[in-house]
């Protein structure tokens, strides 16, 4: 499989794979916010200092989990991008092909002497006629 390909499959994929990764964003809130309710009810209820520092670090474990998988999700990109890129390099593989070199060189060059010709031909209308000048 070439580029084209991988970049084609994964705009079929990056769909589903987005919200994957928003559900598990979810999921480490919600374990994020369970471990904050034990934390306050473990403070209520006097709980070793050793259990507390284990909640916290569920917290942070968790709080850091979350934050990575949101940043992931943000940065996953919609299928649309992803043909863009598709087509952005099935583009630049076109441009490169020798053969479209051999036809567009010669177009380039005869563009180039028609716009100098159309140019030419704008300076001399715009250029006052000796003939029309006022006594």
């Amino acid at each position: 499989m070439n580029t084209l390909s991988w970049l084609i499959l994964l705009a079929g994929v990056t769909g589903s794979v987005k919200t994957f990764i928003v559900m598990v964003t979810i999921l480490f809130a919600l374990l994020a916010l369970i471990s904050v309710f034990v934390f306050f009810t473990m403070i209520e209820s006097n709980a070793e200092g050793g259990d507390l520092k284990k909640c916290g670090r569920y917290f942070t474990l968790f709080l850091t989990l979350m934050i990575f998988t949101g940043s992931l999700a943000a940065l996953t990109p919609s299928r649309q991008t992803v043909l863009l890129i598709a087509a952005s390099q099935m583009g630049e593989q076109v441009l490169n092909h020798p053969r479209v070199n051999q036809v567009m060189d010669p177009g380039i060059e005869l563009l180039t002497t028609w716009m100098q010709k159309e140019t030419a031909d704008l300076r001399n209308q715009m250029q006052p006629s000796g003939n029309n000048s006022r006594r």
